[in-house]
């Protein structure tokens, strides 16, 4: 039997193991669910970030004490997130990305206000 056939052959009992049969539409797992999903988690991103361009002008007229207390905030968010994230217990992992950006426009600010005074 030559190198190719048992390649082959390895590759269809491979995915006779693995994926096994195929569930049809008609129990949920069809492309029309997968693309309802993906609209889903995509408005929930885009929600996600339009919150966090509202929260940057917030931001713009705290004082320096008040944005280091909420660096702190933003700091431990993040970890809950990371958590929430490794145990799978996060719906949406757009947030994490979220979370960072608002702590680097948090620390932006807190550079410009030092560097200003």
């Amino acid at each position: 039997m030559s190198e190719v056939k048992r390649k082959v052959r390895r590759l269809e009992r491979y995915r006779a193991k693995v994926k096994g049969k195929r569930i049809p539409e008609s129990q949920g797992r069809g492309k029309a669910d997968l693309r309802v999903a993906k609209a889903v988690n995509i408005k929930a991103a885009l929600a996600l970030k339009k919150k966090s361009g509202k929260l940057a002008r917030e931001f713009d007229n705290l004082a320096l004490a008040a944005l280091k207390d909420k660096l702190e905030e933003t700091r431990k968010e993040l970890f809950n997130l990371r958590f929430k994230h490794a145990t799978r217990q996060l719906e949406s992992t757009a947030a994490i990305s979220v979370a960072k950006r608002r702590i680097a426009r948090i620390l932006t600010l807190i550079k410009q206000k030092e560097v200003g005074e």
